[in-house]
């Protein structure tokens, strides 16, 4: 007589952040105040990849602690990349002071971005101010050592900050910092700091910019100490010394090199082309309001600048609007993309493999429905995104197959393939990995051996002989230690994506009453408590 199968996670942690992966963005907003913190804190990851429902969630909470938690994500995963931008674009000075502050990731914060933290004004026009801290204020005032963070300073708007880190750093200094610190301290009338500074040779003594073409930063405070032209100087030299970029136009964003000619070669070359997207201050308006006549002069939007403001989370869709039209391939690039953003590209005719990606981005951002998907995506489209197999965009798939009529079991011939949608760099398993494609693995034992007799295989059939903890642990909390050597094929999870839909969809009642039953053990397949789950709650 054969037994009832039972489901039962080992480590519930980890399998509930294998179900979270299927969760909607407002079933994760509601999920959030009723999950323990560390569940939270593993489901930030599952699939060796980031869970963007669940970061988003916790950025729209914004608790302290889900705000520490997210600085230290995107800071030392730095996956995916756009989390970085959504935090500098809160404006917060107690996140930007975490940023600032990050000792251990120190080396991983782009040397541009703690610069612009330091100067601390806002991200939005670079001039208002906008204070850190005042108890982190005090420890960077009385702690020194970290000599990024110590550079960084002398980019400060508070002369005690700027004042302070240039003492410190003494004819160490940058010398572009050196400059800035000096003009702060001219700017707040504390003359004799600088001069102190002087006759104590505090100051970099040494020629610089390119082939050593720019006197001594010593030299210009001399200068400005000594007469108004000598200030004017100093002043005019300030305004051409690497700082933190405040880009008001396309060219600006387009150009390499991002810098202001001066006797035939810049001064200091910023970083446009290697820095992170996210990072650099950018003036929308500026840019919007000269769009009409750079377009008039210089024709479409250049694809380097239109792939810039793709990744940007804070472009305005106005913006994104044009740049699509110009380029409808960057659409794969938008983290959130707009409805009126698909509308476009289903009018312009873009090819299926965009629009997987920006309706998967759009599921996952919560910002398209599959109603909206299925009513605006032409039939041709609209069947490759039905069955696409791109994990983090699932349970949008899921629903839009729902609709289609296209749900339900599906044969797995071949045994295994891999995800589409989602790029090289996202591969769910390699060629020559065995343990990759091993049915065992990847479901246990019992399920292994429905591959061995020969016949046909459903995704059905597998969830019913699967083992949960196979299934869902397998959807990995840390990437960088990567040891699942069995993970489910995609379609098999589509398919789970498609029992969740259908019977916890809409209902954080019933995912808890999932995860409760999961936790505490259920008589049946991992089907079977779904649909408990969703009758119980019902």
């Amino acid at each position: 007589m054969a037994f009832p199968s039972s489901t039962r996670a080992f480590d519930i942690a980890r399998c509930t952040a294998g179900l979270l992966r299927f969760a909607t963005p407002g079933e994760m907003d509601a999920l959030l105040g009723h999950l323990p913190k560390s569940r939270v804190e593993q489901a930030v990851h599952s699939f060796g990849r980031p869970n963007r429902v669940v970061l988003e969630a916790l950025l729209r909470r914004g608790r302290p602690g889900d705000l520490d938690l997210l600085v230290q994500h995107a800071v030392l995963a730095g996956d995916p990349p756009e989390l970085l931008g959504r935090l500098l674009d809160l404006d917060d000075p107690e996140v930007n002071a975490t940023l600032l502050t990050a000792e251990s990731a120190l080396g991983r914060i782009p040397r541009n971005l703690r610069r612009q933290l330091a100067h601390q004004t806002s991200r939005r026009d670079g001039v208002t101010p906008l204070p850190l801290p005042a108890e982190v204020r005090e420890a960077l005032l009385s702690t020194r050592g970290q000599e990024p963070l110590d550079h960084a300073l002398l980019c400060a708007a508070d002369p005690d900050l700027a004042g302070d880190a240039l003492l410190y750093l003494g004819a160490g200094a940058d010398p572009h910092g050196a400059v800035l610190a000096c003009l702060t301290l001219l700017d707040a009338d504390r003359r004799d700091e600088i001069r102190q500074l002087v006759e104590d040779g505090r100051l970099p003594a040494f020629r610089w910019g390119p082939e050593e073409s720019e006197p001594s930063v010593l030299a210009y405070a001399q200068a400005a100490l000594a007469s108004a032209e000598g200030e004017r100087r100093l002043r005019e030299l300030a305004r051409r010394v690497r700082r933190p970029e405040f880009l008001r136009s396309v060219a600006e964003i387009a150009d390499v090199d991002g810098c202001e000619p001066w006797r035939g070669a810049p001064l200091v070359r910023t970083v446009v082309n290697r820095r992170h997207p996210c990072v650099p201050r950018v003036g929308w308006d500026a840019v919007l309001a000269d769009e009409p006549r750079r377009r008039a002069a210089e024709g479409p939007f250049p694809l380097r600048a239109a792939r810039f403001v793709a990744r940007r989370t804070d472009a305005p869709l106005d913006l994104v609007r044009i740049v699509i039209a110009d380029h409808p391939d960057v659409g794969a690039l938008l983290a959130d993309p707009a409805p009126e953003v698909l509308t476009d590209l289903a009018a312009a005719g873009a090819g299926p493999d965009v629009i997987v990606k920006v309706v998967g981005n759009g599921f996952a951002a919560g910002t398209l429905t599959a109603e909206f998907v299925t009513a605006t995506v032409p039939e041709h489209a609209l069947r490759a995104v039905a069955e696409t197999l791109w994990i983090p965009g699932m349970r949008g798939t899921a629903q839009v197959r729902a609709r289609l009529g296209l749900d339900g079991d599906v044969a797995l011939t071949p045994p295994f393939v891999d995800e589409t949608g989602h790029g090289r760099t996202r591969r769910l398993r390699e060629p020559g990995v065995w343990h990759h494609w091993d049915p065992v693995l990847a479901y246990g034992e019992e399920a292994g051996r429905l591959f061995a007799g020969g016949g046909e295989v459903t995704a059905d059939a597998v969830l019913a002989a699967a083992n949960v903890n196979a299934v869902l642990m397998a959807l990995d909390v840390n990437p960088a230690l990567d040891e699942v050597e069995g993970r489910p094929d995609p379609r098999v999870l589509r398919r789970l994506a498609e029992h969740v839909d259908r019977h916890l969809g809409g209902r954080p009642e019933a995912w808890m009453v999932a995860l409760k039953l999961l936790e505490d053990g259920f008589v049946g397949t991992l089907p079977e408590l779904l649909a408990t789950a969703g009758a119980v709650s019902s």
